[in-house]
């Protein structure tokens, strides 16, 4: 028998991810009302997972919800963005320190995620490798043991706020394997119960994601007629 959730859940996650980049590529540009009944016929479901997605995007910033004004484009706010990443950090810093030494069960549904990424970069499969990374990362806050911690962690949205940083990243030429490969850093460390090792790589990961939100270089003249990728 199929579980109704469980679909209403899976639908929520396209529908949230196909507004996430109508905003980002300014297909819905700030201002415009988003209307759950229009989305729902367009999509061809009921008014819920409009709404839970629509719920997703406002805890993330990308749009607001006013009484009486309805659901409106606010857009990414790249300063509250980095934010958010920077409680992050802090919060699955600490969550490491705790979670060492990890169980062998712990280590394997961590090995089972970078498995997940790295064939996601291997495909170019961005939504693919985005929610392995957040699996990764949330069972590190998990194993902290902290529930106030899980809590704020899921409260943040990452998982439209972590496509936005994507979007970024790709946007500056930058690829994904030098995070596959800190990443694996930081799974040997956790492995070897090297703490301080793992905090440190950490530390390095949002460093490298941090850079997403910096301004975009400004090319040159000369730079502007040739064909080359800048990097930041």
């Amino acid at each position: 028998m199929s579980n109704p959730a469980l679909g209403r859940t899976c639908m929520r996650d396209q529908i949230r991810t196909v507004l996430v980049e109508r905003i980002l590529d300014g297909t819905y540009p700030a201002g415009t009302q988003l209307k759950e009944l229009s989305l729902a016929r367009e999509f061809n479901v009921s008014q819920a997972p409009i709404r839970e997605a629509l719920r997703e995007l406002e805890g993330s910033g990308l749009v607001t919800c006013e009484r009486y004004r309805g659901t409106r484009v606010r857009g990414a706010d790249l300063e509250e963005m980095r934010g958010s990443y920077e409680l992050r950090a802090m919060i699955e810093t600490r969550a490491v320190q705790l979670a060492v030494p990890c169980a062998p069960a712990l280590l394997e549904r961590l090995e089972g995620c970078l498995r997940e990424m790295t064939l996601a970069v291997g495909k170019d499969d961005r939504e693919r490798y985005i929610d392995a990374a957040l699996n990764l990362h949330r069972e590190l806050v998990a194993a902290s043991g902290n529930r106030t911690f899980l809590t704020v962690w899921d409260s943040l949205h990452f998982g439209v706020r972590g496509r936005i940083v994507l979007r970024a990243i790709a946007a500056r030429g930058r690829g994904l394997r030098p995070l596959i490969e800190l990443h694996r850093k930081l799974l040997a460390a956790l492995r070897a119960a090297r703490r301080a090792a793992a905090e440190q790589t950490l530390r390095a990961i949002f460093t490298s994601i941090g850079a997403a939100f910096d301004p975009p270089p400004v090319r040159s003249r000369r730079s502007q007629g040739s064909t080359s990728v800048m990097h930041p």
